[in-house]
């Protein structure tokens, strides 16, 4: 067996439920897991929900139903996943509040026999495990998705205080669109959520390759930067 490819009958897997308009999180995963010291050990899988528009309407909310998240999480069983997780950051945006993400982990957990979580739950062990209080956002998203954003924070009973919230101006047109963010205005928004004396910033979105300008952002800006697709493989590590 060439030595760059993993031992399937001794490696352990993590299981990606990817919205399916989303093209930056599966090589950004599958590179920071190739990353680890052993890489052949933990290997990516990926299923996918049907997901083409963001917003806070009906329609949108609908493509993220637990009864859909559920099946795709049975599906990641199949291959005998040991830790799935539901890649997306819904659950900060929907109005729902954590306790929906916590229920959704819980009954996908149920459903599959495997330990679940979410994009929204790793984000809130981290900046628990982190101990910081003052928070900035940093979304591709219309802002009114951004405020949705900031107000989850707000209100999830943690303390925190959202000192800064920035927006990708203009509005990519789509998901699809969300990808190709160049990494100079990636890096411009995530510094305007820093901006308010931010402790920490969140980056929203499972489909904006911010992975590359943490380092930088965080040595130049003195703040720890949580992106939503590095948040999630860490949750997955440490189920």
């Amino acid at each position: 067996m060439p030595p760059h490819l993993p031992n399937l009958a001794t490696c352990r897997k993590i299981g990606f439920i990817v919205p399916s308009s989303n093209t930056a999180l599966e090589p950004l995963t599958t590179a920071l897991l190739a990353s680890l010291p052993q890489p052949s050990t933990i290997i990516p899988l990926f299923t996918r929900i049907r997901v083409t528009t963001v917003g806070t309407d009906p329609t949108s909310t609908s493509q993220f139903s637990p009864q859909l998240l559920i099946a795709a999480a049975l599906l990641l069983a199949d291959a005998q996943a040991d830790a799935i997780l539901w890649n997306g950051t819904s659950g900060m945006w929907v109005g729902a509040g954590l306790e929906a993400d916590r229920e959704l982990a819980r009954r996908m957990a149920e459903a599959t026999g495997v330990p679940c979580s979410t994009t929204t739950l790793a984000t809130v062990a981290a900046l628990e495990k982190l101990q910081v209080r003052r928070l900035g956002i940093a979304v591709p998203y219309p802002r009114v998705l951004a405020e949705k954003v900031g107000e989850f924070f707000a209100t999830t009973g943690h303390g925190w205080e959202v000192v800064g919230l920035a927006a990708l101006d203009p509005v990519p047109g789509g998901n699809l669109a969300i990808a190709k963010s160049g990494m100079g205005e990636i890096e411009e928004v995530v510094r305007r959520a820093a901006g308010g004396g931010a402790q920490a910033v969140v980056v929203a979105c499972t489909n904006w390759p911010a992975a590359g300008i943490i380092e930088k952002v965080e040595a130049v800006d003195d703040v720890v930067v949580i992106d939503s697709i590095v948040v999630t493989v860490w949750q997955g590590l440490r189920m």
